[in-house]
């Protein structure tokens, strides 16, 4: 009844969202201020903070914040968070993080209350219902200046973001169009997919998040609704890569001809807007599906040779040379170290 009812609501709705609560309790909670002595609340939101998104500073936070709340999960390779936040003013400085951790892109979606979140001189302030990325190889800041705000943070492995969606660095801390159906979308499949984290195995969460990364290729922003320029060109061709991806007769030729244009001009396209033209992204893009596949717990039963060629590689030998220029070692030691890493660590919240 609950999920029925969270997909119905149009965005207007989300001013009295009442989705929150379910969400909240879906996620394992880390720090619950209501839990704590009301002198050590603004001491424990401090450290928890820190602890668990290594370098944040907060500042201007009440000495008595009377709310709060901090729930996470792992989620595949990124990590999945409900956020209830007091006033406070953050600031993120990427020297601060731990070396261990691996850049990524946080997706927010406002629940209830306002988040204004700056970075790279753009600044979004986003309402109920309303999402940004954050990039967290860059200094960025966050204020909550109303009583409490309601947050999902989505952090996913930055690579694997930018292979897919290259221009979303260019459009950090601006929100999404507000009344396009690609945003519609992913806010959906978020909430839903925040409501069922407990319930999905592991393998699950790790599909479910390329699928969350897959639709940020649909998101508009309100500067582009109109498809004006050469952007959607650019978003056609990742689309279309992403689809053939595993097929070894997909070529840059085949991309230009599915949209009427020359290699010429789409190769010049691409090269202004990503930085490679066609057959390098296709060949990139190969390499870090491969990557991604030999670390991947849904794939441990498959050989090196079984993903090559489902990243779309027909000849093995090459395909591991290509490799270890691009990773600096072979397949089977690339995999071997993850294992390993994952075998010896413990799980780690941020």
């Amino acid at each position: 009844m609950i999920a029925r009812r969270v997909f119905c609501l149009a965005l207007e709705d989300f001013s009295v969202l009442n989705l929150q609560a379910p969400v909240a309790r879906s996620l394992p909670a880390l720090l619950d201020l209501d839990q704590i002595d009301t002198a050590e609340r603004a001491a424990a939101w401090k450290g928890g903070a820190r602890a668990y998104f290594p370098g944040l500073s907060l500042r201007d936070l009440s000495l008595r914040p009377s709310l709060g709340s901090i729930s996470g999960a792992s989620f595949g390779a990124g990590h999945l968070w409900c956020i209830l936040s007091p006033t406070l003013q953050v600031s993120y400085d990427p020297l601060g993080a731990s070396p261990d951790d691996a850049p990524m892109f946080s997706l927010m979606l406002q629940l209830s209350g306002a988040t204004l979140a700056s970075q790279d001189g753009r600044a979004a302030m986003m309402h109920p219902g309303e999402m940004c990325v954050i990039d967290t190889r860059l200094p960025f800041e966050l204020s909550v200046d109303g009583l409490l705000s309601h947050f999902i943070v989505l952090q996913m492995p930055r690579p694997a973001v930018l292979s897919r969606n290259p221009a979303l660095e260019r459009h950090t801390a601006q929100v999404f169009a507000a009344n396009d159906s690609g945003t519609r979308l992913l806010r959906d499949l978020l909430l839903s997919t925040a409501e069922s984290t407990p319930s999905l195995r592991e393998d699950q969460r790790g599909a479910a998040l390329s699928a969350l990364i897959q639709l940020l290729s649909m998101q508009r922003f309100d500067a582009e609704s109109d498809n004006s320029g050469t952007g959607w060109r650019v978003r056609a061709a990742l689309n279309f890569i992403e689809n053939g991806l595993a097929d070894p007769q997909l070529t840059a030729t085949r991309v230009a001809d599915a949209q009427g244009v020359s290699r010429r001009r789409l190769d010049q396209i691409m090269v202004a807007a990503t930085g490679l033209p066609l057959s390098s992204r296709i060949w990139a893009r190969r390499l870090e599906q491969a990557a991604s596949d030999l670390r991947d717990p849904r794939y441990g039963s498959k050989t090196v040779t079984q993903i090559a060629f489902a990243a779309g590689f027909e000849d093995v030998a090459h395909f591991t040379r290509a490799f270890k220029r691009r990773y600096g070692v072979p397949p089977r030691e690339w995999r071997k170290a993850g294992l390993s890493a994952e075998s010896t660590s413990a799980v780690h919240c941020c």
